[in-house]
């Protein structure tokens, strides 16, 4: 009996039958329930051997001496045939094992296996075959559009390129457009995963071995040039970034020859042959905004279907309005990369939604573990990023370490100034940077016409920690914090000059590198001195931004550094000192200290020679007095404002000075002096040509103008007109995106006026928009505005406990130093106190109401107290000291010209006449 494990020449006339299939090695044949299935030549030579010896271990060398006699191939191969063999087996029976690996030394075919005579003849080939070296494709979510896309391009273009990052999901989608385009390809479809072939000479045998091709030496292409000749079929090569030029190569060789054969293709970096069509994959939709959203919202971006997809084929999950926000910023944390969701959704119901936000600061051990049925780069993160940094050069692979630098966004130029923190040796970065986004490592994108660049926080990670490792990072950091001072200290000198919004546009989007920045300069080996500049040089966009908590916090730490390192630059200590002044104006807790500080900055304007610190001292000071109940003293300092700014005629900031001015003067009764000032801004601003200067006093000047003039129309008997303007006033806020401004706009203008005008709706509305803005930044000062005004409106609504809430809220308005028009409110009070018969309680609050127009000089409100205290009179039945008191009223309005004021007096003096007619 001859030996079957070797080759020879007599032919093997018996059939080997195995579950499904029959082989007849003598006519080089495999079916399946009678069917024949494509399978390579080598393949097929494997299933042979395996066959013949099945139940025993068969050696690597065994194999590849039966398979290439007399010539010398690589053991992958062998790997490559094996890996095809086993997709044709395993794709007829799923759930049965044909071929085990014995690690290290070779394979056993373990499925049992019969023996049979070739008694009739064998099938014929059929003359389309099936496709079952495609995979199975899954429910593909939210890329509907490229499938659809890519579908059309097959039809025109020979060659498409899928690119785009690792776990994009660039192989699932080829599948799903593989499965929609089957009818058009009526010789089969043919499926090459190449991530398994590590060296680029067994493309052309990969190739082969799925569409089951012979390989001469000579010409490896001729064999499957010869099979696919005049055969209609879609070639899928996946993963080819680390094959490129072969694959390339081989791609050009195919479509030249074979006309009816069109090639898909999936890789990070396109093949770049002749007639590709390339479709950047991107990643999948994420909101922009997690605050408030709700379940229903957020299901309407893919990335959240995917992970909520996900996370309920492992159990029960259903996405609730409480997991929104979190899940979404998840899904933002992973970039929308489909793999990465994928496999933190399998988490979900491990560890739970909240406890996976917090994990993902550890991704990488967070994020494995995917199907098993996946390659094993896809089944980690960390495996995919792995196989994609091997393939970078070493220039790649350090530019990309040293781009994790960056918080977010970049551009060129601060690619080529963090490349040189390397020294001379440093990586030419414009081409370096080019590759890289090639490779889907960079991504790039255009916003308002200018190229900028950033990493998948994914990529930024791994890249980081591989910039850890090789001990870079403390150089790179240090030439990062450099840069970042560099770009803020122009970022201050421009300010004074540039228009607001494109300096906007270039500077706010890099408030992560500031923070970063900002966190190591201040750190263990850190350089404070240089924290201590770029502290002082950020303080614009800050103001700009409405980041006054954040403001305060860093100018703090900054002043402290100041103090103890000393010699610090006099112009860097004022700014600091500025900044810190301003942040105690916006403070809840409104402190002595403030005032000191904004003395220091005047001072220190005045020893540096510098008018414009002077002129912020003193306007800074001047609304802390008005803040704290000074009117009087307030007006005083901004008379030295005018004068010093009229003297060194700086026309910018009379503007400021002169609205300032005419809001004190409203508080104490100059309104015909207040009106004229106002008109004549108003009037100066009614068509801004820019934007006015925001940072260098806090506000937005045509917002302030407009809220003022506002107030003033309101209380001269101009409601509706008062209303218009205060409107005006919070929409331009609105719209220049200023919060500090919109939030002034609406605390101390259209708010109050809607409330006191009775428009109880639109006052709602205002009050909602001014605690939304506090949820958004945290000014402090008018937390305790907005919760009062809150509770007013619920007594003016009758609700129960309305009034008791707006007492405690005046009084923690009051506690915190805030009194300006606390006249005005404990009228308001005492008012509410009266509708539910509280007139004891009522009287009481209206003595504070006396008190505080006698020591603030809060003239403007006097009338509207005496008119509350006329109606305290008349619920306590006193209609005769009701009407001596409301006269007077209407004499102090008239005075100072409080036309609505007098109205309000008058009709309560109306009906007190009545009460005194029916009691004579």
């Amino acid at each position: 009996m001859q030996d079957m494990g070797l080759r020879t020449t007599e032919p093997d006339d018996s059939a080997y039958a195995f579950g499904s299939f029959r082989l007849f090695p003598s006519r080089q044949l495999l079916v399946r329930d009678g069917v024949p299935v494509r399978i390579g030549a080598r393949a097929l030579d494997i299933l042979t051997l395996l066959a013949r010896r099945s139940g025993e271990m068969v050696s690597k060398t065994d194999l590849m001496q039966f398979v290439w006699p007399d010539t010398f191939v690589h053991e992958s191969n062998l790997k490559v045939n094996v890996a095809a063999l086993r997709r044709v087996l395993s794709g007829a029976e799923a759930d049965v094992s044909f071929i085990a690996t014995v690690p290290g030394r070779g394979y056993r075919f373990v499925m049992p296996v019969g023996i049979e005579p070739v008694t009739q003849p064998a099938p014929i080939w059929p003359a389309c075959p099936n496709n079952r070296t495609l995979p199975k494709t899954s429910l593909v979510i939210g890329r509907s559009d490229e499938i659809a896309a890519l579908a059309t391009s097959l039809i025109s273009a020979r060659c498409v390129t899928i690119a785009g990052p690792g776990g994009v999901g660039k192989t699932t989608v080829a599948i799903a457009v593989a499965h929609q385009v089957t009818a058009e390809y009526k010789d089969g479809i043919y499926f090459i995963d190449l991530s398994t072939v590590g060296d680029p000479q067994y493309v052309t045998t990969a190739i082969a071995a799925s569409v089951g091709a012979r390989q001469s030496s000579d010409d490896p292409l001729s064999g499957i040039i010869d099979i696919l000749h005049g055969r209609r079929t879609l070639l899928i090569l996946d993963n080819c970034e680390h094959l490129l030029s072969t694959a390339a190569a081989a791609v050009d060789r195919l479509l030249a020859a074979l006309p009816e054969v069109t090639v898909l293709a999936t890789s990070r970096e396109p093949l770049r042959t002749e007639p590709e069509l390339v479709h950047y994959l991107p990643t999948l939709d994420v909101p922009d905004e997690s605050r408030g959203i709700t379940a229903r919202q957020a299901l309407e971006y893919p990335a959240i279907q995917l992970f909520v997809t996900r996370a309920g084929e492992r159990g029960e999950y259903r996405l609730e309005d409480a997991d929104a926000p979190l899940v979404t910023l998840i899904c933002q944390h992973l970039d929308g990369i489909a793999l990465a969701i994928e496999l933190a959704a399998s988490k979900t119901l491990a560890f739970g939604v909240p406890a996976m936000l917090t994990m993902l600061e550890q991704r990488f051990r967070l994020l494995s573990n995917g199907p098993r049925d996946a390659p094993l780069r896809q089944q980690t993160l960390q495996a995919t990023l792995d196989w994609s940094y091997r393939l970078l050069s070493e220039d790649e692979a350090t530019l990309l370490r040293l781009l994790s630098i960056f918080a977010g966004v970049f551009y060129l130029k601060d690619a080529v100034a963090i490349s040189e923190a390397l020294g001379p040796g440093s990586p030419r970065a414009v081409g370096v940077l080019e590759r890289l986004t090639a490779r889907s490592l960079v991504a790039v994108e255009y916003h308002d016409g200018t190229l900028r660049y950033r990493l998948l926080e994914s990529t930024r990670a791994y890249a980081a920690e591989r910039l850890e490792a090789m001990g870079e990072h403390g150089q790179a950091i240090g030439r990062y914090a450099r840069h970042i001072l560099s770009m803020f200290e122009q970022a201050d000198v421009e300010w004074s000059w540039r228009d607001k919004h494109v300096w906007m546009a270039d500077y706010a989007g890099r408030i992560d590198d500031l923070r970063k920045a900002l966190s190591w300069a201040f750190g263990p080996g850190g350089d404070r001195t240089l924290g201590i500049r770029l502290t002082a040089a950020a303080i614009p966009l800050w103001d700009e931004m409405s980041s006054v908590c954040e403001a305060r916090s860093r100018v703090d730490t900054a002043l402290r550094a100041v103090q103890e390192i000393g010699g610090c630059p006099p112009e860097l200590k004022m700014k600091l000192t500025a900044s810190r002044a301003s942040g105690m104006n916006f403070a809840q807790h409104l402190v002595a200290e403030a005032e000191t500080a904004w003395l220091d900055c005047n001072r220190l304007g005045v020893e540096a020679g510098s008018l414009d610190f002077q002129l912020r001292g003193l306007w800074g000071l001047a609304i802390y007095l008005l803040f704290t109940g000074r009117p009087h003293e307030a007006i005083s300092r901004l008379d030295q404002f005018m004068e010093i700014a009229e003297a060194h005629a700086d026309w910018s900031a009379l503007p400021e000075g002169e609205r300032t001015l005419a809001m004190a003067e409203i508080y104490v009764g100059r309104l015909d002096s207040a009106r004229q000032r106002l008109e004549r801004l108003a009037a100066s601003y009614r068509k801004p040509r820019e934007r006015a200067r925001v940072a260098r006093f806090q506000l937005d000047r045509v917002v302030a103008i407009n809220n003022s003039f506002a107030f003033l129309l309101w209380l001269t008997g101009e409601p509706d007109r008062a209303a218009q303007v205060a409107q005006e006033a919070v929409a331009r806020a609105e719209a220049i995106g200023h919060i500090v401004s919109h939030s002034n706009a609406l605390a101390l203008g259209a708010l109050p006026i809607a409330l006191w005008s009775g428009d109880l709706r639109s006052a709602a509305k205002f009050q909602a928009m001014l605690e939304e803005n506090g949820r958004r930044e945290d000014i402090a000062i008018w937390g305790p505005v907005n919760r009062f005004f809150k509770s007013a409106l619920r007594a003016k609504r009758r609700e129960a406990g309305g009034v008791a809430e707006m007492k405690a809220r005046l009084e923690e308005l009051v506690a915190g130093g805030f009194v300006l028009r606390a006249p005005m409110y404990y009228s308001m009070l005492a008012e509410a106190h009266l509708s539910i018969g509280e007139i004891d309680e009522a009287r009481t609050a209206l003595a504070e109401a006396r008190s505080r127009v006698q020591t603030q000089g809060e003239k403007w409100c006097l009338a509207e107290v005496m008119r509350v205290e006329g109606l305290a009179h008349l619920h306590a039945g006193k209609p005769y000291e009701a009407e001596r008191l409301l006269t007077r009223a209407i004499r102090e309005a008239q005075e100072i010209g409080a036309a609505t004021l007098k109205m309000r007096v008058a009709l309560v003096l109306s009906e007190c006449r009545q009460t005194s007619d029916r009691v004579t």
